[in-house]
């Protein structure tokens, strides 16, 4: 539930989606992010327990379900903003 900057951590809030890669940094972040945001979330990992929480809003997006104050996504809009790469990709799965 926690980045690995982190000394505790639990149970992934979701199941493991695989291995990617790219030359594009911010490709390679967006289709990470697009193949977590349509996981279901593991059933012992924190995102789960607030999902059953009497009053949960689902803000769609898993994330900030989990940690709602994070503006995960400025970080790819700002990447592709000064150029470091684009959101735009192609998966090819082999």
């Amino acid at each position: 539930p926690n980045c690995d900057c982190h000394q505790e951590n639990g149970a992934p809030i979701l199941p493991d989606i695989g291995m990617l890669a790219s030359f594009d940094p911010v490709a390679l972040d967006q289709a990470c992010v697009d193949l977590c945001r349509k996981a279901t979330p593991t059933p012992n990992g924190d995102l789960a327990k607030n999902i059953h929480k009497p009053g949960f809003k689902d803000l769609g997006d898993h994330w900030k379900n989990t940690h709602p104050n994070v503006e995960w996504e400025m970080v790819l809009v700002h990447s592709e903003k000064i150029g470091v790469g684009s959101r735009e990709y192609e998966l090819v799965e082999i």
